[in-house]
């Protein structure tokens, strides 16, 4: 089944869990839309039931949270057991994100936390435990995260445009 096309209402309404999903209630929202607050709480149900929301996360600083240390790995799987080797790959300890791509040698990103290089070292070991080629790890500076430019109210007509 096909997901509804999503209107200007859901489109706000994503930007605005994605930007702050906690905080925001339906009545504040609903206000901001000029509709009732059923019909907000009704909308947020469908996107969910639609699978578009598909979750609600805390966003952590693991620096201020005792783990300083972060880390991309780039890695290739074989592709018939790529999706496998990705769930496994996050239940190694530290282990805090994983994206499988589509193509290429590099067909793996795992995101790992860390105190010490020690736990980062001990990652990339469990990952080659899985039969992942370890081709570059990158330590990351900081991260950062914006709600989707094309759910914002301001800049609908614009991102259609493109």
């Amino acid at each position: 089944m096909e997901p509804t096309p999503l209107d200007r209402i859901d489109k706000r309404i994503l930007h605005a869990l994605q930007d702050d999903a906690r905080s925001v209630t339906t009545t504040e929202l609903a206000d901001a839309l000029e509709v009732s607050p059923s019909t907000v709480r009704n909308r947020i149900d469908h996107l969910e039931r639609d699978g578009i929301i598909t979750g609600y996360r805390a966003t952590v600083d693991y620096g201020r949270a005792g783990f300083p240390l972060q880390v991309v790995i780039v890695g290739t799987a074989d592709v018939a057991e790529r999706e496998e080797v990705a769930a496994k790959a996050c239940e190694v300890p530290n282990v805090v994100n994983v994206r499988e791509l589509m193509f290429g040698e590099n067909n793996l990103l795992v995101k790992a936390v860390g105190k010490t290089s020690g736990d980062l070292t001990r990652v990339a070991k469990a990952l080659t435990e899985l039969d992942v080629t370890v081709r570059k790890k990158i330590l990351v500076k900081d991260e950062q995260f914006e709600p989707l430019t094309a759910f914002r109210p301001d800049t609908e007509q614009m991102v259609h445009d493109l």
